[in-house]
């Protein structure tokens, strides 16, 4: 595949970085000094303005199977794909951070109706404040995400003293029918567990089971269903979204913004929400607002310093849970190392849309776990023959966490029966794919001519 990226940034070298060894990739961008992050790489690295025909041709833009545009600018990147469309390219996607250019670019949107069109549209942040608003709303939760329609769901836990499931293996713990446990992050290792696994205090384990057998699970981690009390410090487009989507679930919330035209906005757009004019990193104004009496603090300003300051803060406040974003992916780790526990990153999961997006394999790349694992769902061929999972196994350093057959979704045993056409949500390491497919390719092979 020929792919072109216009945008040299983070975004645009994990994209080379994941793309690079088995397909052409050509990175441009008006930075010269961004062509230092790809001499390791096997990428054609050009300087030059995506939004320029000339330099799209220099790029074979006109010959690409992929063209994707992730600069800072939305415009740049709209410009840049239109362009390259008109140039040739068969497939073209446009990171935005607008809700305007959501719209204009739907189906049957104002853009079609004249002629213009881009493939494919994506708003990191949109994907980020939704993620956050599902975090939010199950109590100690560090992550959670949902599948299959929302039939399937993973939650992700911190172990502390008291906790359920400690100390014996896991072949011996009683779960809630439906849930398994598919990871473990300890340290900085992950662990995909098997029955001799014992769960240790301070474990980040990762739960996976079908919808109502989940909510059981949360139950045991947090029996109390009082009212919520969160505090949002930065009010952009990932603030005003969280806020937007929790204030319809009956949760308490304070929204701090320092911009006075900002923050005005925002009260006006936001019914529900407490808005204030102030500093989020001001220790004096939590404590007079009573921000310690909240269950979550959700830092999202546009700057990682800020950030985590009030991630900090948050903790020395003694609140619950802090939830953050960072900006940068580099950064995540130090997040992690002064103890906050729920760094978020837009980028991550904007990097696995775009590998769906270019069906590059035969796997379907659906959620991150602490960028350590993933959730990745398959569908066993439909050649392939029937088994047992205990016969059929699983892929190297991979666990089947649940199973969705005919839109029934179930979690499998060893006596399970694995059958053709059963779509198959794994967990494993991101470098697992190969193993992954050479797995799918052995069973398909395997049936009786």
């Amino acid at each position: 595949m020929n792919l072109v990226v216009v945008g040299g940034g983070e975004i645009g070298a994990q994209i080379a970085g994941s793309l690079h060894r088995s397909h052409n990739v050509t990175v441009m961008d008006l930075d010269e000094g961004r062509a230092e992050a790809f001499e390791q790489l096997d990428v054609r690295f050009l300087r030059g303005n995506g939004a320029d025909p000339d330099d799209l041709r220099a790029a074979s833009a006109d010959k690409a199977s992929a063209f994707i545009a992730c600069t800072l600018n939305d415009d740049i990147n709209v410009l840049a794909c239109l362009a390259a469309k008109g140039l040739g390219a068969k497939e073209t996607m446009a990171f935005v951070t607008r809700q305007r250019y959501v719209d204009a670019f739907k189906q049957r949107g104002a853009m079609e109706s004249i002629g213009l069109s881009i493939d494919r549209i994506l708003w990191p942040q949109r994907t980020l404040a939704h993620q956050i608003a599902e975090i939010v709303r199950v109590p100690r939760a560090l992550d959670t995400a949902t599948f299959a329609g929302g039939r399937i769901k993973m939650v992700e836990y911190r172990l502390n003293e008291g906790d359920p499931y400690l100390g014996e293996p896991l072949q011996a713990t009683v779960l809630p029918e439906g849930v398994l446990v598919v990871g473990v992050v300890r340290g900085d290792g992950f662990i995909v567990p098997s029955g001799t696994t014992v769960l240790e205090v301070r474990d980040k384990v990762v739960f996976m089971g079908t919808n109502d057998a989940v909510k059981r699970l949360e139950g045991r981690f947090s029996p109390s269903r009082r009212r919520q009390r969160v505090a949002i410090v930065g009010g952009g487009n990932v603030g005003f979204m969280v806020a937007d989507e929790l204030q319809e679930y009956g949760i308490d919330i304070t929204l701090i913004e320092a911009d006075e035209e900002r923050s005005e906005k925002l009260a006006t757009h936001l019914a529900k929400v407490l808005v204030l004019r102030g500093d989020g990193t001001d220790l004096e104004l939590l404590e007079q607002e009573r921000i310690e009496d909240a269950d979550v603090i959700v830092a999202v300003t546009s700057d990682d310093a800020t950030n985590l300051l009030v991630s900090l803060l948050g903790k020395q406040l003694g609140i619950p849970k802090v939830i953050t974003r960072v900006g940068r992916a580099r950064n995540r780790r130090l997040f992690e190392r002064v103890g906050i526990e729920a760094p978020l990153t837009p980028r991550t999961a904007a990097v696995q849309e775009v590998l769906n997006w270019l069906k590059l394999d035969h796997v379907d790349h659906l959620a991150s776990i602490e960028d350590r694992a993933e959730v990745m769902e398959v569908t066993f061929p439909y050649d392939a023959s029937a088994g047992e999972v205990r016969q059929l196994g699983s892929p190297r350093n991979s666990l089947i966490g649940a199973i969705v057959r005919k839109n029934r979704a179930f979690v499998p045993r060893g006596d399970t029966v694995i059958q053709p056409g059963d779509h198959l949500f794994l967990v494993t390491t991101p470098d697992n794919v190969p193993a992954v497919e050479a797995w799918l390719e052995r069973h398909e092979r395997s049936r009786p001519a």
